[in-house]
């Protein structure tokens, strides 16, 4: 069949559908946790130095990633899910270092540095990771901490700071133009935003007596975890969106809500003692319930997500609808099943049939997705 009868007959086929279908093609339950991969770590209690790092995939398949290092924590994707930074012990050296997990490869970045190294994140791009770095001072007799920054590739080291307060859990915002950390005076610590440009800082978020930590961006809003009162310490999280500073709903005078992981501007992941150890919950905005599958009977904490969508969204081989890695004959069939409006059709990645880049599912789609197969 050539390509004008086969054009026609889609178009004569289409008559009783509408052409004109919009990209919001079904669209996940608000009850459920979004698809993708999720980081978390789990401890009896942090002293014990037993703590797991843990993967979920977006098929439900749980790891735990290992190898010559002792009590995970604290991981972080990159740009993509094949890559994570976190902080653990070598025991080898006796100090915390900086891993990087990449595509199951496992890489001490600050091995034998003779520093503490906690608190890594990845730069926007992925190349660098901002972290803190601590070394004992006699003067101090304790350690001191400052913001440093290492060179993914080369595993050069560059120190942002030189204070004799601590600054610690860094996070670039997402254009990469600040960072976000906790600094911290006479143990109670503030919120403050450095710019990259200049190394100037200024406080975000500061008040006597309440300690402020944690702070983490998406979008353009910033998260972080407040106590309630210099009287209260449970903890509560925190968003700050460019002009005001309040507190989320989920929160408890009478339990700890932290390490919130936000997914977007409605949908999070956190932790929380509401159950009496710290077990992970999932919040669409309006519900909010446990994810039970990951929660023990220990302290479960440190969440991080990335999305499908996103993943999808970075790696699509366009025409790939049944997001199965490449364009076959099985995505047109079944996006012709599904303008036709057969029941039971699903298109897992909707995008990317969207080959006329007019956010539009419709019979030329169709037309050109054949014509990419096939070539004529």
């Amino acid at each position: 069949m050539n390509n004008q009868k086969f054009l026609n007959r889609l178009i004569s086929l289409t008559l009783t559908i509408q052409l004109a279908m919009p990209l919001s093609v079904n669209a996940a339950d608000n009850d459920k946790l979004p698809e993708g991969w999720l980081l978390w770590h789990n401890y009896s209690d942090y002293s014990a130095l037993d703590s797991k790092l843990h993967l979920r995939s977006p098929d439900g398949t749980i790891q735990t990633i290992s190898g010559d290092f002792v009590h995970a924590m604290n991981g972080y994707f990159g740009n993509s899910p094949e890559k994570i930074t976190f902080m653990a012990i070598d025991p080898k050296a006796d100090e915390w270092d900086i891993f990087l997990y990449d595509n199951g490869e496992i890489v001490n970045l600050t091995q034998n540095s003779e520093f503490r190294n906690e608190d890594p994140k990845f730069s926007p791009d992925g190349k660098n990771i901002i972290f803190k770095r601590g070394y004992w001072s006699n003067a101090a007799d304790d350690f001191v901490y400052d913001l440093a920054l290492i060179d993914v590739e080369t595993r050069a080291v560059t120190m942002l700071t030189d204070t004799p307060d601590e600054e610690a859990m860094p996070c670039f915002s997402a254009d990469g133009k600040y960072i976000y950390y906790a600094g911290y005076t006479g143990g109670i610590g503030s919120i403050y935003r450095m710019k990259v440009e200049t190394g100037n800082s200024e406080i975000i978020f500061g008040e006597s007596g309440i300690n402020a930590y944690y702070p983490i961006v998406k979008g353009d809003k910033l998260y972080f975890t407040t106590w309630h009162s210099a009287d209260n310490h449970c903890d509560r999280i925190m968003c700050y969106d460019g002009k005001e500073i309040y507190p989320l709903s989920i929160n408890s005078a009478d339990y700890n809500c932290s390490d919130v992981c936000p997914i977007d501007d409605n949908k999070m992941i956190f932790s929380s003692t509401m159950n009496g150890s710290y077990d992970i919950y999932y919040s669409d905005g309006r519900n909010l319930s446990p994810i039970s599958e990951l929660n023990t009977d220990i302290n479960e904490l440190g969440a991080d997500f990335y999305s499908y969508a996103e993943y999808l969204e970075h790696n699509t081989v366009i025409g790939d609808i049944n997001a199965d890695g490449e364009l076959t004959v099985s995505d047109l069939v079944l996006l012709q099943k599904w303008l036709l409006g057969a029941q039971d059709t699903q298109l897992k990645n909707p995008q990317s049939a969207d080959i006329c880049k007019d956010n539009i599912l419709d019979v030329f789609d169709l037309c050109l997705m054949r014509i990419q197969l096939c070539g004529n």
